[in-house]
């Protein structure tokens, strides 16, 4: 069995800290969520409360998680981290396998992508992505990914 810390809604500024503390306790890894933008009033509907209310403020930080991820991992060893999820239909996909790769490689391999398809509908429309093809999208960032990692000259349609 593996432990994980989640660190939503916890104060970025105490992120470094407790990497190393959760890593001389003993826990496997650490996750941290995503989301894109913070807007300030939404309409969708959150998926995984009853009220459909989502659980933080419009306030609440919520640091970019490859740059907080990279920082922890520079002061930590044996500590993996993940983003839970990293809504990647909202990316495109040279930047984030760049920037997942490099800090793949800077954290010696203790990074993991987790990622999906996003369910906040306003954060599509923001940046002018189709809601409804958000499945599809991932899908096709996912292989683009796999190709840019391969070392190989890629080219894609």
């Amino acid at each position: 069995m593996r432990f994980s810390a989640s660190l939503a809604w916890v104060d970025p500024s105490h992120y470094l800290e407790l990497a190393c503390e959760a890593e001389r306790c003993g826990w496997d890894s650490i996750i941290l969520s995503d989301h894109l933008v913070h807007q300030r009033s939404i309409r969708s509907t959150y998926p995984y409360r009853e009220d459909g209310q989502r659980p933080w403020e419009a306030a609440d930080p919520w640091p970019e998680v490859w740059v907080a991820i990279a920082a922890m991992a520079a002061v930590t060893s044996r500590l993996r981290f993940m983003p839970a999820i990293y809504v990647l239909p909202l990316r495109d996909p040279f930047s984030v396998a760049k920037t997942v790769g490099t800090v793949s490689l800077l954290s010696g391999g203790r990074v993991s992508l987790g990622c999906g398809v996003g369910w906040l509908r306003e954060d599509f429309a923001l940046l002018g992505r189709e809601f409804e093809r958000r499945g599809a999208r991932m899908a096709e960032i996912v292989q683009v990914m796999r190709l840019l990692w391969s070392g190989e000259m890629v080219e894609h349609h």
